[in-house]
This record gives C-alpha cells, sequence and structure tokens, in this order.
C-alpha cells in the first residue's frame, strides 16, 4: 500500500498539479505580504491596478482579456476596489451604458509601496533559479498555454 507521502510525490510529477499549486502558494504568499505590509489590498486587486497603472481608463472587457479573468470576477474586483476608492467608473461618451475604469489618487498614492511589495514577492518566487533556468521554464509555459489556447473557450 501506497503511504500518503510516496502519492504526494506522484502528484508532484503531474505538470497541471504543479501548476495549480505553484498559482496557489502565490496567492496565499502574496496576500501575506500584502496583508503584513498593512494593506487592504488582494493580489488579484493589485493586479487591476497594475494594469491601470500602465494604461488607465480601460472597459471592463480589456482588464477582462488583459488579465485572463472571467467577467463576473472582474465585476467583484472592481465593485471592491471601487467601494475602496481606488478606481472609479466613468461611462463612455459614445456609449452611455459602458463604463471605463480609471484610478483614483488614492491607489496611485499606493501604487509606489504596493509594487514593491509584489517586486518583493515574485523575486522570492524566482529566488535560487538562474536566467537560464528561468527563460526555460518561461518557454515551457508558454508552450503550455499555446497548446491549451485554441482548445479553451473563453467567456472574458
Amino acid at each position: 500500500m501506497q503511504t500518503i507521502k510516496n502519492e504526494a510525490e506522484n502528484f508532484k510529477k503531474i505538470p497541471g498539479a504543479m501548476l495549480v499549486a505553484a498559482g496557489i502558494y502565490t496567492r496565499i504568499y502574496s496576500r501575506q505580504c500584502f496583508r503584513d505590509l498593512g494593506f487592504d489590498i488582494t493580489p488579484e486587486q493589485f493586479v487591476i491596478i497594475e494594469v491601470l497603472m500602465q494604461r488607465d481608463g480601460l472597459y471592463q472587457r480589456q482588464l477582462s482579456e488583459i488579465t485572463m479573468k472571467d467577467r463576473p470576477n472582474i465585476t467583484r474586483i472592481i465593485n471592491i476596489l471601487e467601494k475602496n476608492g481606488y478606481v472609479q467608473r466613468i461611462s463612455d461618451k459614445n456609449k452611455r451604458k459602458v463604463f471605463k475604469i480609471f484610478l483614483t489618487q488614492k491607489a496611485r498614492d499606493i501604487f509606489p509601496p504596493l509594487s514593491k511589495a509584489a517586486s518583493d514577492y515574485r523575486n522570492t518566487m524566482i529566488e535560487g533559479i538562474n536566467k537560464e533556468e528561468l527563460d526555460i521554464c518561461l518557454s515551457v509555459l508558454n508552450k503550455v498555454l499555446n497548446n491549451l489556447l485554441d482548445k479553451v473557450e473563453m467567456c472574458v
């Protein structure tokens, strides 16, 4: 009879399982980093702020595409960010029922320390991995992504 430890080791040999585990631990660790520094922002919310810092005034649909999050998820994140004063919805001049999302000054003020915290936890993720290994890893992940892209129906 196989022990749990052996089963866990076998599970680690499944690429999809490892990708899911890496994603889960990335979210957990990044939340801890933000929380420990006293930020009331989740990593998912930070990604939206980060994208808007690069290109403010995007539609929810565009944010959904860029971040690969479905529309209900994006709507929920934006609702929270708006409630907490980090973004505002401004209706499009041409389409009154369509809104563009803009950062508030509060989000702009909090971005530099948030960005530093994100950079720190991202560096922790790749600690001990040299540039060549990282390039290979990213290349392999890109191939995995490309293998799946044309097979997946995205509802964004």
